[in-house]
């Protein structure tokens, strides 16, 4: 039976996946409920602006490509100007912005998007922002392996923050020499890992439901997991992608290495 810290945190990482999973289908659903029409490129600009006070890697001059297009529907003309759905694609790299204007030149005929109930609703390209909906299954995926495995630093970071009456604390924590409870809760965990050989979610934890190599398969289905996310965006996502989902991957591919380098070594 689980504990009431780790019964919390795997019911955080199952909410962490629900919300993530039906906030990506229910855009999915919206997006490719839009009709198609055939329009004209009126305008093709590359507008720019500068964000003060938000400091990036990249500079605080962002680029966003200005694409104007007319199109009819039920014989009234509409103008439309958003070229992604959901959101401008707006990024600090001018020639990720170049790369989108690329696809359109005045005059050439495009097709649009539109929705049918608010035919001045349209887009052109269809592409999906990576967050929130790839991270919170992702960080939900991450949650779960640590929820039903040996402790791993997510989980001592969650467990730590979650207030439970001193009754409801882990039955594998000890009093101190005095017979009291410690007051800070990551006492109990660290004494825990100690006592269990386990400091990295390497070793046999009795509150573990899942531990030795199923502890690694459970951990490689939850990667792929991941990763099949970032695959799933990258194929529904029509470019510039988000650049979350690649950091998302290298954290995956780089978590999952390196908790697999602790298990054989």
């Amino acid at each position: 039976m689980l504990s009431p810290r780790r019964s919390v945190a795997l019911l955080l990482a199952l909410a962490l996946l629900a919300a993530g999973i039906g906030l990506g289908g229910s855009q999915y659903r919206t997006a490719t409920g839009y009709a198609a029409t055939t329009g004209t490129v009126e305008t093709v600009e590359m507008d720019s602006y500068a964000e003060i006070g938000r400091p990036t890697l990249g500079g605080n001059r962002y680029y966003r490509p200005n694409v104007t297009y007319t199109y009819r529907v039920e014989g009234r003309t509409y103008t439309g100007r958003d070229v992604a759905f959901g959101s401008d694609v707006d990024t600090n790299q001018r020639d990720r912005a170049a790369r989108v204007l690329a696809n359109y030149a005045e005059g050439s005929p495009v097709t649009v998007r539109y929705d049918p109930d608010d035919p001045g609703d349209a887009y052109l390209a269809q592409r999906f922002d990576f967050f929130p909906v790839g991270v919170l299954v992702a960080l939900g995926l991450l949650l779960l392996g640590d929820a039903l495995t040996p402790r791993t630093r997510w989980l001592r970071f969650v467990l730590s923050k979650i207030p439970l009456n001193q009754s409801e604390r882990s039955p594998l924590s000890r009093t101190d020499t005095d017979d009291r409870v410690p007051d800070d809760p990551t006492r109990i965990l660290d004494r825990t890992d100690a006592e269990t050989g386990d400091s990295d979610g390497g070793g046999s934890d009795p509150d573990a439901p899942v531990s030795g190599r199923w502890a690694v398969v459970l951990w490689a289905l939850c990667g792929l997991a991941a990763l099949g996310t970032v695959g799933g965006y990258l194929a529904v996502s029509r470019p510039p992608h988000d650049l979350t989902a690649y950091a998302t991957a290298v954290v995956t591919v780089t978590g999952f290495g390196r908790f697999a380098y602790r298990r054989v070594s």
